[in-house]
């Protein structure tokens, strides 16, 4: 009951802040923003899809995305990657290499989205059956970034940002790349 009140407030909250116009120095923030967090495992917001399990093959996308990201997330992920097996159409064969990112879908078009139905991903059958039906609004997306793990246990998504204003910024950017 406490944790539907605090998503309840939040969604609340960004209701009333998101009937703001966003400026273009909030949507040139939350671009960087994008870049800096949420690039190395959701790619670029171009209209063209880069393909998910990529072999770990590709040492200069690698360093290129690596390069684009804050010191902490890029300490992050690469602890993160040996921990990834090679990625196929049968799933994950154990092996302990590491496919190169996006480890995430694409999140163009993320707003207004059904929750679940990027094509080509494999989302876990936790977040399918929690997820089922939800589309992703401003308010949702506000709540997701806040702490994925709270709302859906065990998902994949270990990226969490208490901070209201970057979570706005990185909205907005996301909103505005349909």
């Amino acid at each position: 009951m406490k944790r539907l009140c605090s998503i309840l407030g939040v969604s609340i909250t960004l209701a009333f802040a998101s009937a703001l116009p966003a400026s273009a120095d909030d949507l040139a923030e939350g671009a960087e923003l994008y870049v800096s967090q949420c690039k190395i495992c959701h790619g670029d917001l171009a209209e063209e899809e880069v393909g998910f399990g990529e072999p770990f093959s590709s040492p200069p996308r690698i360093r290129l995305a690596m390069e684009s990201v804050t010191a902490s997330t890029r300490d992050f992920i690469s602890q993160l990657i040996p921990a990834f097996g090679t990625r196929s159409a049968s799933g994950f064969t154990g092996e302990r290499l590491a496919f190169a990112p996006p480890f995430g879908p694409n999140l163009r078009g993320i707003v207004g989205r059904a929750a679940g139905t990027v094509e080509g991903y494999t989302y876990s059958e936790t977040m399918l059956k929690t997820l089922k039906g939800m589309e992703w609004t401003e308010a949702a997306l506000n709540v997701w970034i806040t702490n994925p793990q709270a709302w859906v246990p065990g998902v994949y998504m270990y990226y969490k940002q208490e901070d209201p204003e970057i979570r706005r910024k990185i909205i907005l950017y996301l909103k505005a790349n349909p």
